[in-house]
């Protein structure tokens, strides 16, 4: 029989792995999330109900112009978006649109009011009313008038 041989490579402690992934798994979500919750109104992210839309930029064209010679329906805006809880007036949510100017922002049932702001500050976005159901996602579409004429 062969004497038995201690390996000399160490493992690290079991503790540090798992103290890694109770670290790294909260940071990975909290990038995911599409919305930033910070009140009673928000959901969390796997959320059945919320609000869905895009935001556009309307008119593109003067009145004058010839609308057929040109595209002149809206187009889509970066923006980011701001819930408020209408029942106890404070921020909910706030989240940035893509490059589509879409967004999504789980909510809970209830009525609120969503406003978006352009990053560029270049036009008037009109806020929208919105009665959010269970499990349903209410789609809206915020307008930010370009101040064509």
């Amino acid at each position: 029989m062969l004497p038995h041989r201690r390996r000399s490579a160490r493992r690290p402690p079991g503790g540090l792995l798992l103290a890694v992934v109770a670290l790294a798994v909260p940071v990975a979500l909290a990038a995911c999330s599409e919305a930033v919750p910070n009140g009673p109104g928000s959901a969390s992210a796997d959320a059945r109900s919320g609000v869905k839309g895009v935001v556009v930029l309307w008119p593109t064209c003067p009145v004058e112009g010839a609308p057929g010679s040109r595209d002149c329906g809206s187009k889509p805006a970066e923006a980011t978006v701001r819930v408020r809880d209408r029942s106890s007036d404070t921020e909910v949510a706030s989240v940035r649109t893509g490059p589509d100017g879409r967004f999504r922002v789980p909510l809970r049932a209830g009525t609120y009011e969503v406003r978006a702001a352009r990053a560029s500050g270049t036009g008037y976005c009109a806020p929208v009313d919105v009665t959010v159901r269970p499990d349903a996602y209410t789609e809206i579409t915020i307008r930010c008038d370009t101040g064509l004429r």
